[in-house]
């Protein structure tokens, strides 16, 4: 019997919910994305982080069946975290949920591929899809990858589709934009009741949670006939029209990423890499965006939170270990 019957015979239960912070104008069309899946979420929730009701207001008369939730802003770690809770709490024998950016637009077999891929490979807690840019031109992300330098990256990046990331792999990490999760790995891959590491507060969080599940023994699963279309807010060309509050968590987070999941041999084999690779960013900071400067003292404030994530992490490998 293949994957496909399967699903056919026993649906796989999922609940589906899009992380908002005023995008209002691409949130319509990722909601409608999400309610023609060929595969239906077993339910659907927005949070909305610092709401504007005179928007939010018309998008719960056009979407009835789709909860909305009010939060404080709590970046994409809390917003997400938010959003895990109140789908387990509205379907709690859910097998599966499935984050979404408002500027992500599915295809319609979307999820129902990418839930065939994942039910059949019980190791894999995270998954993704082949996203595209606005045009489908260019590719958004085939997955992340890890470089030598602990700076993540999307992989095929802003390349043109020639087939190159067609083949369905397991990878490094899935991109938050729009990530599946197996729920069944949440005992293990949270600490201290969070998913997604809320000191992050935007960006590198999806690395972070990827780089974590492999160390506890899950993997990541990248399925390119999953597709979809993701605008994405931070690109290249545009990177100073990001608010420096916004690109300063991004520098801080590449500290405290590999503060919590770099082995101490891995750190010292790879230490002329990360020498080299700071003075380039001091470089490039001091040169070309001194904005972000004041993020080496929020990352310094945060490393000891950080350290301490990192020991109950190793006690739980060690738990995991020993069963």
């Amino acid at each position: 019997m293949s994957d496909r019957d399967a699903s056919v015979l026993e649906p796989v239960v999922y609940t589906a919910g899009v992380i908002n912070y005023r995008n209002y104008d691409d949130l319509s069309a990722c909601l409608k994305a999400l309610q023609a899946q060929t595969h239906g979420a077993a339910h659907i929730t927005v949070v909305d982080a610092d709401s504007d009701e005179t928007r939010l207001a018309p998008l719960e008369l056009e979407f009835p069946t789709v909860d909305f939730e009010r939060i404080e802003n709590h970046g994409y770690a809390g917003g997400a975290n938010r959003l895990l809770a109140f789908l387990g709490r509205a379907v709690p024998d859910a097998e599966f949920s499935l984050i979404l950016n408002p500027d992500t637009f599915l295809e319609a077999d979307f999820c129902e591929v990418l839930l065939n891929s994942m039910r059949s490979r019980p190791d894999v807690a995270l998954a993704g899809g082949k996203l595209f840019r606005s045009g489908r031109e260019r590719l958004d992300s085939a997955g992340l990858r890890l470089p030598l330098n602990r700076r993540p990256q999307d992989r095929g990046s802003c390349q043109p589709d020639r087939g190159q990331f067609d083949r369905a792999e397991y990878v490094f990490g899935a991109s938050g934009a729009a990530m599946m999760i197996r729920l069944a790995a949440l005992p293990d891959l949270e600490i201290e009741g969070e998913i997604f590491d809320e000191d992050f507060f935007v960006y590198h969080e999806d690395t972070d949670l990827s780089w974590r599940a492999h160390k506890l023994g899950w993997r990541v699963y990248y399925e390119p006939a999953a597709v979809a279309i993701h605008k994405r807010g931070w690109q290249k060309e545009s990177r100073y029209s990001v608010p420096a509050e916004i690109r300063r968590h991004s520098f801080k987070n590449h500290y405290l990423q590999i503060a919590k999941n770099e082995s101490l041999l891995s750190f010292v084999c790879l230490l002329p890499v990360f020498l080299f690779w700071e003075v380039l960013r001091f470089g490039f900071a001091i040169l070309l965006d001194r904005t972000i400067l004041p993020a080496y003292g929020q990352a310094y404030k945060l490393m000891g939170r950080a350290f301490h994530k990192r020991g109950v992490l190793q006690a739980k490998r060690r738990d995991r270990k020993s069963r």
